[in-house]
């Protein structure tokens, strides 16, 4: 790895979840899974207008911190700003749907705010719309969660003629769930991470109390919304090409890459 892509990271000043907590950058894992992944990504796209990489895993994983740094690794590759970093939460159903709207559980009817986090919450048809089109190459816009407001902003991102690699970062998005499943066909590569089940608890309480959350409100949010959909994603997702093992919600242990992985079908 050049040394200049090293200080253009130290650089960047990154950061978790559009918040001021500052990404930690550990020189050993870019040099020995971050590097050498997006010199593998690089080459998937070079023949390509556009390349779909699906960043997928259980709730609490690091997906955020992974595919951000990801991105910055790519782009100080190639010395240009070709990839872009979209996140699932931005096709979250606004509140006031959540509120307005209810789903059965366990025989008792209840609002979707309830269950906010989980598949259901999702507007799958306005995604799928803006990934098959931003597959074709087309510019297009897309919404962005606001973890101060915790509601998507539309309109808050676009993607560009020149972003040719487009990381998208979300848990579902290779649920083998309707409608979840039908999107998988349209990535060109799919990574899925894992960690212990009791390294993801941890680092959901510190995303959620990053987001402004009590500690109450978060360990009811993690027992009631995110340990059932840590338990979908662990059982129902499709294989993936590549996949991340991590200690905990920050490090990796290492990076396995899978031959003949296919998509399901939709």
């Amino acid at each position: 790895m050049r040394a200049n892509i090293w200080d253009a990271l130290c650089q960047n000043h990154l950061t978790l979840d559009q918040t001021s907590t500052p990404l930690e950058i550990d020189r050993y894992e870019v040099e020995h899974f971050y590097y050498p992944l997006a010199l593998r990504l690089n080459k998937v796209g070079r023949n390509k207008k556009r390349v779909l990489v699906a960043v997928a895993g259980p709730p609490g994983s690091g997906k955020t911190a992974f595919a951000t740094l990801l991105v910055a690794v790519i782009n100080a590759e190639l010395q240009s700003k070709e990839a872009v970093l979209i996140q699932q939460d931005g096709w979250h159903f606004p509140n006031e749907y959540l509120d307005s709207h209810t789903i059965q559980r366990e025989g008792k009817e209840i609002s979707l705010r309830q269950i906010k986090g989980s598949p259901e919450t999702y507007d799958t048809e306005a995604a799928f719309t803006f990934l098959k089109s931003i597959k074709e190459g087309k510019e297009m816009d897309y919404p962005v969660y606001s973890r101060q407001l915790h509601d998507p902003i539309p309109h808050s991102g676009c993607v560009t003629a020149k972003h040719r690699i487009v990381i998208l970062e979300g848990n579902y998005w290779l649920l083998q769930e309707h409608p979840w499943r039908r999107f998988q066909v349209l990535f060109d590569v799919r990574i899925l991470l894992a960690a212990p089940c009791e390294k993801l608890m941890e680092g959901l309480l510190q995303r959620h109390l990053r987001g402004g959350k009590t500690l109450e409100v978060s360990k009811r949010q993690i027992a009631n919304v995110d340990l059932p959909n840590i338990k979908r994603v662990v059982n129902n997702s499709a294989p993936a090409e590549i996949r991340i093992q991590k200690v905990d919600s920050r490090h990796i242990s290492s990076i396995e890459y899978v031959k003949n992985t296919q998509p399901a079908e939709n």
